[in-house]
């Protein structure tokens, strides 16, 4: 005997605790501020995950697994690798709009470091995205379109960027954050870029 279909996906739910967690931080994170974006009950959803804890850590599991299919996306639709990086990393922070988004993006960060269950998540999230950077770097390197003979050390160097990049458009940037972004990101990529 099978269970009743589940009229909203994981993926949803997990998309409408992003979209809560931008808008109005860990305060505003409750299973009902969750269940209403995506028209469940508060009660169906912790039937769902057991508590707002056991979700977080659900959600934190998807973000961590899911880094690979973004650079793989970004790989399928660049002409080359290293577009491909810049691309997957521009499109990580695409859900954030304002400054006080990331601020609340960050408020979020400080829980998953302070607790150790989260924080295995955040460490793993962290690790798996500089790893698809350097493989696309490495693939770069091999193809001829990258100079640099050290992928992985070029992609901590723009994880470091990117990671930069985010606070220092909340606190003085100008335009929106995906050409904030691509702009410092290229300016690191650029000089080992291979000349056309």
């Amino acid at each position: 005997m099978t269970g009743r279909p589940r009229s909203v996906t994981d993926e949803a739910i997990f998309d409408a605790v992003a979209d809560v967690v931008t808008e109005s931080g860990p305060a505003g994170l409750t299973l009902a501020a969750v269940a209403r974006r995506v028209g469940l009950s508060a009660p169906a959803l912790a039937q769902r995950f057991g508590s707002k804890r056991a979700l977080l850590v659900a959600f934190a599991t998807n973000e961590a697994g899911g880094v690979a299919a973004v650079f793989q996306a970004a790989r399928r639709a660049a002409p080359d690798p290293v577009r491909a990086v810049r691309d997957a990393l521009v499109s990580l922070a695409g859900p954030i709009k304002t400054p006080e988004g990331l601020a609340n993006n960050l408020a979020f960060l400080q829980m998953d470091l302070t607790d150790p269950e989260l924080r295995a998540h955040s460490v793993a999230q962290s690790r798996a995205l500089r790893a698809e950077v350097a493989a696309l770097l490495a693939e770069a390197a091999e193809g001829g379109d990258l100079t640099s003979a050290q992928p992985e050390i070029l992609a901590d160097t723009l994880y470091a960027t990117y990671c930069g990049a985010l606070v220092t458009w909340a606190i003085d940037g100008t335009g929106p954050l995906p050409e904030w972004l691509a702009e410092r990101l290229d300016r690191v990529l650029d000089p080992y870029r291979s000349p056309s």
